[in-house]
C-alpha cells in the first residue's frame, strides 16, 4: 500500500513561490493611499489580521482591479481554508487542475486549496484577469460555507438586474445578500459584471470574516471539512 501524503508534506510538494510585489508585498504599517477610501477601516482591520497586504510597503492601490490570483489568495486566507483534513496518495499540483496556473506561481497553493474545498474555479481560469463582482461573490460564499453550516432565513431577495447574473451564481449571490456580506445599490441592482477593485474586495472580505467569527463565537456554526479525494481517482480538472 502506498503511503499517504499528509497536508504537511504538501507544502513542500506544491511549489509556493514568494509573494510578488505586484500582488501582496509585505507590509507592517498603514497604507498612505487609502485615506479617502470608504473601505479604509476594513482594509486596516484586515491588514492587522494579516489577510490583506499592499503592492508595496506603503501603498495598497485600492482602485486597482482585483485579479483572479489575488482574489483566490485572499479568499483562501480570509476563510482560513486548508488541506489539513485531507490525506493524499500523491501530492496535488496546480497544473493538475488548472491549465493557466503554473506549479511555481506564488498563488498556486491557494488554487489547489480552493479546488479541494469546493470552489468551482474553471479549469481554464486566467489568474491575471480581473474578477467580476459575481465571480468574487460566488467564490467567497462557497468558501464561507466551507467553514460551517450557518442559519439562513429562507426568503427571496428581488434583484433588479438578476437577468445579468450567471445562472450558476444566482443561488450563492442570493445567500450572500442574506448573509449581508454584499448589498444591492440604491436602485436595487447587483451589477454582476462590474469588475471588483481591491478596496471593494476588502470590504466584502471583512464582512465575510466578521460573519464567520461572530457565528463561531455564538456557537451557531457547525464546522465542515473538505472531502478527501477518491483513493484511486486521478486528478481531474476543476469544473
Amino acid at each position: 500500500m502506498k503511503k499517504r501524503i499528509t497536508a504537511a508534506a504538501i507544502s513542500a510538494a506544491v511549489l509556493f513561490g514568494a509573494v510578488s510585489g505586484q500582488a501582496f508585498a509585505a507590509n507592517d504599517s498603514s497604507f498612505t493611499d487609502i485615506t479617502s477610501t470608504s473601505s479604509r477601516a476594513q482594509i486596516e482591520a484586515l491588514q492587522e489580521l494579516g489577510i490583506v497586504k499592499g503592492v508595496s510597503s506603503s501603498e495598497f492601490h485600492p482602485e486597482e482591479s482585483l485579479t483572479g490570483a489575488q482574489g483566490v489568495e485572499l479568499i483562501v486566507r480570509a476563510m482560513q481554508l486548508s488541506l489539513a483534513a485531507i490525506d493524499f496518495k500523491e501530492a496535488p499540483t496546480a497544473e493538475g487542475f488548472f491549465t493557466n496556473v503554473k506549479n511555481d506561481a506564488w498563488y498556486a497553493e491557494s488554487f489547489v486549496i480552493a479546488h479541494y474545498n469546493g470552489l468551482d474555479l474553471p479549469a481554464d481560469i486566467d489568474p491575471t484577469k480581473p474578477l467580476t463582482k459575481e465571480q468574487f461573490t460566488h467564490y467567497l460564499v462557497q468558501a464561507l460555507e466551507k467553514t460551517g453550516q450557518y442559519p439562513l432565513i429562507k426568503m427571496y431577495i428581488n434583484i433588479l438586474d438578476e437577468k445579468d447574473i450567471n445562472v450558476d451564481y444566482q443561488g450563492t449571490i442570493q445567500r450572500a445578500l442574506l448573509y449581508k456580506i454584499v448589498s444591492l445599490d440604491a436602485d436595487g441592482n447587483f451589477r454582476p459584471q462590474q469588475v471588483v477593485n481591491r478596496a471593494e474586495a476588502a470590504a466584502v472580505l471583512y464582512g465575510a470574516h466578521q460573519f464567520v467569527e461572530t457565528h463561531k463565537d455564538n456557537g451557531e456554526a457547525t464546522p465542515e471539512s473538505p472531502e478527501a479525494p477518491a483513493a484511486s481517482a486521478p486528478a481531474e480538472a476543476a469544473k
